[in-house]
């Protein structure tokens, strides 16, 4: 998909448009967790971008901010290890959270632990109430 779409931007000038489970393979099973206005075709250059960004690289330089990572702990579109490595990278401030019983789209449950464990981290790091 990447190489047709650097291929069309080279014959037209324009980006190919792709469908957002071509970019991020999501179960069939989930993808009705999306919200009803959820952008479904991206340019390519999207795709491009996800697949060439790599977290680890740039993670380390976010101190002395903190960082949060929060992640379901079995997660079925991104491996938590993913996240576990990313969080190996980080340097101090740096917390994890690993959520059980959630899966891709924590944000789209009504799961208090998440706003707790966001709420909690937001006051003890800025000062915000």
């Amino acid at each position: 998909m990447l190489k047709r779409g650097r291929e069309h931007k080279a014959k037209t000038g324009e980006s190919m448009k792709v469908q957002r489970f071509d970019i991020v393979p999501i179960p069939t099973h989930m993808r009705d967790q999306l919200p009803d206005d959820a952008i479904m075709e991206f340019p390519v250059d999207t795709a491009e971008s996800i697949c060439s960004f790599m977290p680890i690289n740039f993670v380390g330089k976010l101190a002395p901010r903190p960082l949060l990572l929060m992640h379901a702990a079995t997660d079925a579109v991104t491996p938590t290890d993913s996240t576990l490595e990313v969080f190996q990278h980080a340097n101090l401030p740096k917390d994890l959270v690993l959520l059980s019983g959630l899966d891709h789209f924590p944000l789209g449950t009504a799961d208090k632990r998440l706003y707790n464990v966001l709420r909690v981290w937001l006051v003890f790091h800025f000062a915000l109430k």
